[in-house]
C-alpha cells in the first residue's frame, strides 16, 4: 500500500540530519521487529548510489592498513569498500562511515607464542561499523598479546557479517549497510549459517588442554602455566599461558551473524571464539546470530561476559571447555530453526575429568528458550553439563527444549575419578524449568541430574510456563532468587532471568536498540491501559494526506493508538507497544495549590508513568501535557530505549529541518518559590509576599498556577526522554516552550533530556529551585535554556546547538523583568556547557551566546562559546547595584569563570560586549576569548564539531562545589572532555 510505505519512509527518515550533517540519534519511533531502533546513516557506509549494481559502502576515506576498492556482494552486486587483509602489525582504526572487508583470514599482530618477537597491534571499530567476510573461510582473529576495541553504542551496534547478508544494500530496499544487516535476513532466507569465519580472540591466560602432551605424568606440558598451549580451530593460532589477568581489549555492542564456516567435519569456527582469554578483557552486550557452530565457546581462561545474546545457533549456543573459569550475567539464548543443539553445553576437558585448572564458570540470570517453526530431530537440550565441569547456575529460565531441560553427566564414582580437590559438582540454584523433554517428567535427567537440581528447594520444574515472549510470568516470578552477594562477580538480584520483572518488552530492557530481534518469541500484543481510549484504526488521524491510525499503527509497528484522558485523575502508566496520543491539552491531576500541607479539598493528585520506547504525540498545535502542582510525571527512558514526545507530523514524515511548533510541549507546575506573583504589589503592603504560598503565577498556553513554599517539592522525573516540533504559538506573548519549568522543586528528577525544534524556548526556568543534568538543545526557535522569577538551582552539562529559523540567544538570564531588586533573586549554578551553531543561513536577529540580564545573580562556569553572531557574553547591568539592590540581597552581578569564547561576534573584539560585560568577564584569569577558532569533531557521527580544541583544554577548571551535593567535581571545560566522553550518544535526535 503506497500510504504505509511512504509512513514507514516518515518515521526512519523524519528530519534525518535535521540539525548536524550526520545522523546518530535517528528521528524514528518505528521498531520493524527485525532489530531495534538502528540509526540510519549512522555508520556502516553512507547511503548507497545504484548504477549498474554497483553500491558505494564508504562516506569517508579508507583508513591507514585498508584499502579502497569494488568488491562482489553476489553475483549480481558489487560495492566499494574498505579491504583488511594479512596481518595488522600496527595499530588501526576501522572509522565510522564505512563498510570494511575481510580478505582472507586477517590476523592483529603476530602471535607472540609462536613467535615471542612478534609485533603486537591494537584494533580499534568505532561505534556503527560494519565489517564483513568476503568469502566463507574469513576470519577475524586477535593474536595473543593484542587487542580489539570494538564499543559500539545502543544505537551504532559494530556488526561483523557475510557479503551475502549486505547484497541488499541500495537506495532502494535498504539505504546503508547498517540497514542491510538489520533485517534479519541473508539472501532471501532466515536459516542461513556458516557463510564466514567468525571472530577469534586469543589470549595468555590459563588452559588445561596442552596440545595432546602428555600433561600429567613426565611434568614436560604441565596444565596452566605459560607451556600449556593449544592449537585454535580454523587455522586461529596458538593461545594459552599463565597471565589469568590477560588483556585483549573491549567488546561492547557487536553483533556477529552468520558465521561459522564449515573447514572440515571437526573444524568449524564458533562465532566469537574466547581462547585462553584473560579476565583484563571486557565483554558486554554482544549477540551472535545464525552461527553454524557454537555461539560462543571458551576455551579455558577467565574471561567475563555480561549481557550475552545468542539466536539460532547451529550447534550450542554457549560452550565451554579446556578449564574456563569466568563468570557470565544476563543472556538470552533463543534456539530457531535449523540444526539446534543445546542451550549450553559445559565440559573440562573431554573424558579427563580431573584435569586443571578445572572448568568452573559462575552463570547467573538466564533465559534460555526456543522459538521453532519446526523442532529438530537432534539432541536439543538447555543445560547439559558434562563430567568434569563444576560451576553455579543461578536465577536462570529454561522452556520449550526437545531433549531435557537440564542434563548432567555425571562419573560413575566421584570419590575415585575426581582428585579431593576437584570433587566439585555443578551447583543449580533458582533455576526454573518448563515445557522441555518429550515425556511430562522430561525437564530434568534422571539420575545424578535430579540430585543436582533437588539440592536447591528454590530450584523449579513444571509442565508449562508462563512467560511473554522472553519476559518472566507469574510463575517464573514466583521462584525465590538466589542470594549472590557472596559470588564476587556477580549482581545481587531480587529476579530470576535475564530481565527485571518490571521490564516486559523488547524497547523497554538491555536488549533495545542494538540486537537483532528477529528470532525473538512475539509477546503478546500490547493493549491501550486503562484510562485512555484505543482509536479506531479506520478514523483518519491527518485531514490533508488522509492518513488514518491503521496507517500509523503499521509504520510504527506498535498495537494501538491510545488517546489520554482531558485529566489524568488515577497513576496512569503508558506501556510500550503502543503510540499515545495528546488530542487537547492533558493535565496530570487538578491544581492542589501552593501548600503541600494544606492542598485544595477537592483537588486530584495522580502521576504519569511512560515507559522507555513509548512515543507520545500532539494531534494539534494545541496540545500539551501539563503536571499540576502535587501530581508527578515518571517519563524514565534509557539510553538505547528514550521517551519520545512529538508531533503528529514527525509521525507522518512531514516535519522538515526547520519544522517547530507543531504541538504545544511540556509544563511542570510546581510549588517551589518565585518572586512574580501575577502582578501583584509584591514590595509595598505585604499582601503578596513573593517566595511564599501568596506568590503564585498563571503559566503560558493555559498552563494553570505554579509556585509556593516548597523548595524541594517533587514534580517527579525526567531522564532518557526528547521533546520535539514543539511550542505551539497561542498568541505574540503566549507561546510554549519545550519544557517548561513552572515552579518546580529541586526534589524533581531531571537529567538527560533533549528538546529539538522548540518554536520558543527549548528549557525555561520560572523560578523555582529545580537543577538538571545532562540537557541538550538543539535548533531552538528563541532562547535554548531560559530563566527568570527568581530560579536558584544548578545546571550541569548541557549542550546548545542553534540551527537556521528564528535562532536567538543559547542562554537568557532574568530575574523579574525590569524588577532588580525582587528576591528570590534568580542565582543558578551553570557548569560545563558546549554552546555552538550550525547555521546555512545566518539569522538576522540578535543571537548571543549569554545573554544575563539586570537582576540575575549566578555564576557560569567551565563553558565552551564558538560561534554566535552576538556577542559571546553579554551582561545588562544596572546603572548603581548600592541603590537598585538592597544590602540584604545577594547583591553580586553574575560570576562568569573559566570560560572559552571564540568567533563570536560581528567584530573582532565582539565576544565580550563592552562595559560591564568586560569587567565581569576580565575578573576571572581562567576566561579566554580569541577572535577564531573552532571545535573539534567527534568520532560518533556528529556532523558539529563538539570537542574541545587545544585551547579550551588549556582552560583551568572551576570549582564547581556549591556545598550541595548536585555538582561533580570536573578537571575540564565544555560539556564533553574528550572523545571518550559519550553521555550524548545513542539516545539524542540529529546529534
Amino acid at each position: 500500500m503506497k500510504m504505509i510505505s511512504s509512513l514507514r519512509g516518515g518515521l526512519l527518515l523524519t528530519s534525518a540530519c535535521a540539525v548536524l550533517a550526520a545522523c546518530s540519534g535517528s528521528g524514528d519511533v518505528k521498531n520493524e521487529g527485525t532489530t531495534g531502533p538502528v540509526t540510519i546513516g549512522g555508520g556502516g557506509g553512507g547511503t548507497p548510489t545504484t548504477a549498474d549494481g554497483m553500491v558505494d559502502l564508504t562516506s569517508v576515506s579508507c583508513p591507514e592498513n585498508t584499502a579502497e576498492d569494488n568488491v562482489d556482494l553476489s553475483s549480481a552486486v558489487e560495492a566499494e569498500v574498505c579491504v583488511l587483509s594479512g596481518t595488522l602489525l600496527t595499530d588501526t582504526t576501522l572509522v565510522s562511515g564505512n563498510a570494511y572487508a575481510l580478505d582472507g583470514t586477517v590476523f592483529v599482530g603476530e602471535n607472540t607464542i609462536s613467535n615471542p618477537n612478534g609485533t603486537t597491534a591494537t584494533l580499534t571499530i568505532e561505534p556503527g561499523v560494519v565489517l564483513f567476510g568476503l568469502n566463507g573461510e574469513d576470519a577475524l582473529v586477535i593474536s595473543p598479546g593484542s587487542d580489539i576495541i570494538a564499543n559500539g553504542s545502543p544505537s551504532q551496534p559494530i556488526i561483523m557479517t557475510s557479503s551475502q547478508d549486505l547484497a541488499d544494500a541500495d537506495a532502494v530496499n535498504d539505504l546503508t549497510a547498517v540497514e542491510a544487516a538489520s533485517d534479519g535476513v541473508t539472501g532471501g532466507s532466515t536459516t542461513a549459517r556458516g557463510q564466514w569465519g567468525g571472530l577469534v580472540i586469543n589470549g595468555l591466560a590459563p588452559i588445561n588442554d596442552c596440545e595432546d602432551g602428555n600433561t600429567n605424568s613426565d611434568g614436560d606440558l604441565i596444565p596452566g602455566t605459560v607451556e600449556c598451549v593449544k592449537d585454535g580451530e580454523g587455522g586461529s593460532g596458538l593461545f594459552g599461558g599463565d597471565d589469568p589477568n590477560d588483556d585483549s581489549g573491549s567488546l561492547s555492542y557487536v553483533r556477529v551473524q552468520y558465521a561459522g564456516f564449515l573447514f572440515s567435519t571437526d573444524d568449524e569456527l564458533n562465532g566469537i571464539a574466547f581462547q585462553g582469554v584473560g579476565d583484563g578483557t571486557d565483554v558486554d552486550h554482544i549477540q551472535v546470530h545464525n552461527n553454524a557452530d557454537d555461539g560462543v565457546e571458551f576455551f579455558g581462561g577467565t574471561v567475563n561476559a555480561s549481557h550475552i545474546v545468542i539466536t539460532g545457533a547451529g550447534d550450542d549456543s554457549i560452550d565451554w571447555t579446556d578449564g574456563w573459569q569466568g563468570d557470565l550475567q544476563y543472556a538470552v539464548v533463543v534456539q530457531t530453526d535449523g540444526d539446534a543443539n543445546r542451550a549450553m553445553e559445559g565440559d573440562n576437558r573431554g573424558g579427563d575429568n580431573g584435569i586443571e585448572p578445572q572448568s568452573m564458570p559462575n552463570i547467573a540470570n538466564f533465559t534460555l528458550v526456543t522459538n521453532f517453526d519446526s523442532a529438530p530431530d537432534g539432541a536439543d537440550d538447555g543445560m547439559k553439563l558434562r563430567e568434569g565441569t563444576a560451576g553455579l547456575f543461578a536465577n536462570g529460565i529454561v522452556s520449550g527444549f526437545v531433549g531435557e531441560g537440564f542434563d548432567y553427566d555425571g562419573p560413575a564414582d566421584f570419590s575415585v575419578e575426581f582428585p579431593t580437590a576437584l570433587a566439585d559438582i555443578p551447583s543449580l540454584q533458582s533455576i526454573f524449568i518448563a515445557n522441555s523433554g518429550a515425556e511430562a517428567d522430561g525437564n530434568v535427567d534422571n539420575g545424578e541430574s535430579e540430585d543436582i537440581f533437588n539440592a536447591d528447594p528454590n530450584n523449579v520444574e513444571t509442565g508449562s510456563d508462563t512467560l511473554d515472549g522472553l519476559f518472566a510470568g507469574v510463575a517464573e516470578q514466583g521462584v525465590t532468587p538466589a542470594d549472590l552477594s557472596g559470588v564476587p562477580g556477580l549482581d545481587n538480584v531480587d529476579y530470576i532471568g535475564a530481565f527485571a520483572y518490571d521490564v516486559q518488552s523488547i524497547a523497554t530492557s538491555w536488549l533495545a536498540g542494538w540486537t537483532l530481534t528477529t528470532p525473538f518469541p512475539e509477546t503478546a500484543p500490547a493493549t491501550c491501559p486503562a484510562g485512555t481510549s484505543a482509536r479506531p484504526t479506520g478514523d483518519v488521524a491527518d485531514v490533508s494526506s488522509g492518513a488514518t491510525y491503521a496507517d500509523l499503527i503499521d509504520a510504527a509497528g506498535v498495537s494501538n493508538v491510545c488517546t489520554l484522558p482531558a485529566v489524568v485523575s488515577n497513576d496512569l502508566t503508558l506501556t510500550n507497544g503502543n503510540l499515545y496520543e495528546l488530542d487537547g491539552t492533558v493535565f496530570v491531576g487538578t491544581d492542589a495549590g501552593p501548600d503541600a500541607a494544606n492542598p485544595f479539598p477537592a483537588s486530584v493528585q495522580a502521576s504519569l508513568t511512560i515507559e522507555p520506547g513509548v512515543t507520545l504525540f500532539g494531534l494539534n498545535g494545541e496540545d500539551a501535557l501539563v503536571v499540576s502542582r502535587g501530581s508527578e510525571i515518571f517519563s524514565n527512558g534509557t539510553a538505547g530505549a528514550p521517551v519520545v514526545m512529538t508531533s503528529k507530523q514527525d509521525l507522518l514524515g512531514t516535519a522538515t529541518a526547520t519544522s517547530r511548533g507543531q504541538w504545544g510541549g511540556v509544563v511542570l507546575n510546581g510549588r517551589a518559590p518565585i518572586n512574580d506573583c501575577e502582578d501583584g504589589n509584591t514590595n509595598g503592603d505585604g499582601d503578596l509576599i513573593p517566595g511564599t504560598v501568596e506568590c503564585e503565577k498563571d503559566g503560558e498556553g493555559g498552563s494553570g498556577l505554579f509556585g509556593g513554599n516548597d523548595a524541594s517539592d517533587s514534580s517527579g522525573s525526567i531522564t532518557y526522554t526528547r521533546v520535539q516540533y514543539a511550542g505551539f504559538l497561542f498568541s505574540t506573548d503566549d507561546e510554549l516552550n519545550g519544557i517548561a519549568f513552572q515552579g518546580v522543586g529541586n526534589g524533581t528528577n531531571i537529567s538527560h533530556i533533549q528538546i529539538h525544534n522548540n518554536a520558543d524556548d527549548g528549557v525555561e526556568f520560572f523560578g523555582g529551585d529545580v537543577n538538571a543534568k545532562y540537557v541538550v538543545v538543539t535548533g531552538a526557535g528563541d532562547d535554548s535554556i531560559d530563566w527568570t522569577d527568581g530560579w536558584t538551582g544548578n545546571l550541569q552539562y548541557a549542550i546548545v546547538v542553534q540551527t537556521d529559523g528564528d535562532a536567538n540567544r543559547a542562554i537568557e538570564g532574568d530575574n523579574r523583568g525590569g524588577d532588580g531588586a525582587i528576591i528570590p533573586q534568580s542565582n543558578p549554578w551553570i557548569s560545563n556547557f558546549t554552546f555552538v551553531t550550525n547555521f546555512t543561513e545566518v539569522p538576522d536577529g540578535a543571537d548571543d551566546g549569554i545573554k544575563m540580564r539586570e537582576g540575575t545573580s549566578g555564576r557560569v562556569m567551565n563553558g565552551v562559546v564558538v560561534g554566535y553572531v552576538g556577542e559571546g557574553f553579554d551582561f545588562d547591568a544596572p546603572a548603581d547595584f548600592s541603590v537598585e539592590y538592597p544590602t540584604e540581597d545577594p547583591s553580586t552581578r553574575p560570576v562568569i569563570l573559566s570560560t572559552y569564547l571564540a568567533a563570536n561576534g560581528a567584530s573582532a573584539d565582539g565576544n565580550v560586549d563592552d562595559g560591564d560585560s568586560e569587567a565581569i568577564f576580565a575578573a576571572d584569569p581562567n576566561n579566554t576569548e580569541e577572535a577564531s577558532g573552532s571545535l573539534v569533531a567527534d568520532s560518533d557521527g556528529t556532523g558539529v564539531a563538539l570537542l574541545p580544541n587545544a585551547a579550551a583544554q588549556a582552560v583551568t577548571a572551576a570549582d564547581t562545589d556549591r556545598g550541595e551535593g548536585f555538582f561533580d567535581d570536573v578537571d575540564y571545560i565544555g560539556a564533553i572532555k574528550d572523545d571518550s566522553d559519550n553521555w550524548y550518544v545513542g539516545w539524542t535526535f540529529s546529534l
